[in-house]
């Protein structure tokens, strides 16, 4: 028996939500699984990923353990939309992945608050897991062991037109610049600025995502790491169509929302922000609301 699972991405953080709200996308990664009689058999990623400390066999392995799946080997296969390390969820597929695809084997994929439990447990904070999980868009919060993720219902549909960079920047490396303590005016900023995001979300209010994306706390910082950062931030921000932009989880892909009608947005930001981009690759999203999805073969 086969298990295919398919996890979509994920954009995390929303500007002022760190480590707190995310939303999942119409790109996925699809891992398929096979229990064999002994060893460990990964394909359809990077020679350096296929052994023991494969992110997907890891939350395997942890998963297993945890729902008594006594397994002697496994054939994993990867098939990836999702770019590594751009700040979109990447790691988020790869453990959710693992983990549905044990549970599968025990006829658990529908316990998601275990799966985020523990998913949480192994990528440290729910704010990407969260989202691949139950699709949508999210807000999570951790009290020691506990993790309670809330849906967050959108009233308009929306576009997400991502610029995903050709180089990488690590989520270790990207944390490393932030400061340790936030002074009191910026910490209301941060926290006035996700209410409003989240009220506009489910009002409709457009007008207020704007302001609701612009971050105090991280964004400032992870922005120099990022090769014209503040020059295509200034473009999105004054295009009147763009309804507001934030960078995409710890980056360096950076996220634009428009309406479902605007047709041309992606063709219009390409010509706006001309050689800023270089190699950048421009793709417009949807929000997924499913989560992961399970079938077996």
């Amino acid at each position: 028996m086969k298990v295919k699972v398919k996890v979509p991405a994920t954009s995390a953080n929303l500007g002022p939500g760190f480590d707190v709200a995310g939303l999942a996308l119409t790109l996925y990664n699809t891992f398929t699984f096979e229990l064999n009689e002994g060893g460990l058999n990964i394909t359809g990623c990077p020679t350096q990923f296929c052994n023991e400390e494969n992110l997907t066999y890891q939350a395997f392995s942890q998963a297993a353990q945890s729902c008594g799946l006594d397994f002697k080997g496994v054939n994993i296969h990867c098939e990836s939309q999702v770019p590594y390390t751009r700040g979109l969820g990447s790691s988020s597929t790869c453990i959710v992945a693992g983990i549905v695809g044990a549970f599968a084997f025990k006829d658990k994929t529908d316990d998601r608050q275990e799966i985020l439990e523990l998913a949480t447990k192994i990528e440290g904070h729910p704010d990407n897991v969260a989202p691949a999980i139950f699709g949508g868009l999210t807000v999570s919060v951790m009290e020691e062991e506990q993790v309670l993720t809330l849906n967050i219902p959108v009233k308009h549909e929306y576009r997400f037109v991502a610029l995903i960079p050709p180089f990488t920047l690590s989520t270790e490396e990207s944390r490393k610049v932030l400061p340790q303590t936030l002074g009191r005016q910026d910490a209301i900023k941060n926290v006035s600025h996700l209410a409003l995001v989240v009220a506009s979300l489910i009002n409709g209010y457009d007008d207020g995502l704007k302001l609701g994306f612009k971050d105090r706390l991280h964004q400032p910082y992870r922005g120099k790491l990022i090769h014209n950062y503040d020059e295509i931030m200034n473009v999105l921000e004054n295009d009147e169509n763009v309804l507001g932009c934030y960078l995409s989880g710890a980056g360096p892909t950076l996220m634009a929302v428009i309406r479902e009608e605007d047709k041309m947005g992606v063709v219009r930001l390409k010509e706006e922000l001309g050689s800023l981009l270089n190699d950048w690759e421009v793709i417009k999203l949807e929000l997924d609301h499913k989560g992961y999805t399970c079938d077996y073969e």
